[in-house]
């Protein structure tokens, strides 16, 4: 087994020995074979991934977080199960994949659905696959999403500290996109147009304040 850990501010395309490509994101970690040899085709994921599985119908693709299990035969899906997040995101672009949870519990997603895993159990909706899987060609898109969730990811893909004056301000909730080799101003200058907040920044430190 071998690993591969993405650093703050970057991401990193890899292809499996099997032909399957594999984007990883910022602060993201993958165990896999050098080679694979057993009926299951196997892999560990700590962080963000977009997989293009490579169809093999006698060895499945098993994606393991500590949020649970993901299984296909070929699909595309984007898999977000940070560490230190409370929930993971498993977001399916075609084919078909089954999530099953440690407790075995077991859903199956089409195209544009995505499971959501917790310590509060497991659940389905519709989504927009564009927001799941924009980072994968350096887009982040974002609807009426929280700032303290839009931040979080801007921390892993700048490398900076966010502070906030007051808790509340994490749950302010914007739509957009943002380009990832763009620099984080440009998305603060555009807060700041809101009215809603201005920010101050000190070296790797992003301060931000109410406009009252």
């Amino acid at each position: 087994m071998q690993s591969i850990y993405v650093p703050t501010g970057q991401r990193v395309n890899i292809t499996l020995s099997d032909g399957t490509n594999v984007w990883l994101n910022a602060c993201s970690e993958m165990t896999y074979p050098a080679s694979f040899s057993e009926d299951i085709r196997r892999v560990s994921l700590k962080g963000e991934a977009y997989f293009d599985v490579r169809k093999d119908e006698e060895h499945p693709f098993v994606v393991r977080t500590r949020f649970g299990e993901v299984t296909v035969l070929g699909t595309a899906f984007n898999i977000n199960a940070y560490n230190d997040a409370d929930a993971c995101y498993t977001t399916l672009v075609y084919g078909k994949v089954n999530f099953s949870t440690p407790d075995q519990n077991t859903i199956t997603l089409a195209p544009g659905e995505q499971a959501v895993a917790s310590s509060r159990g497991i659940e389905k909706r519709v989504v927009d696959v564009n927001e799941y899987i924009g980072w994968a060609q350096g887009v982040y898109v974002f609807n009426n999403r929280r700032l303290g969730d839009i931040m979080k990811t801007f921390e892993r893909w700048y490398d900076v500290h966010v502070y906030y004056e007051k808790e509340s301000l994490r749950d302010l909730t914007y739509s957009g996109d943002l380009q990832r080799y763009g620099t984080i101003n440009t998305f603060l200058n555009a807060l700041e147009l809101t009215g809603d907040i201005y920010y101050r920044i000190n070296g790797r430190n992003i301060l931000i304040y109410e406009n009252e």
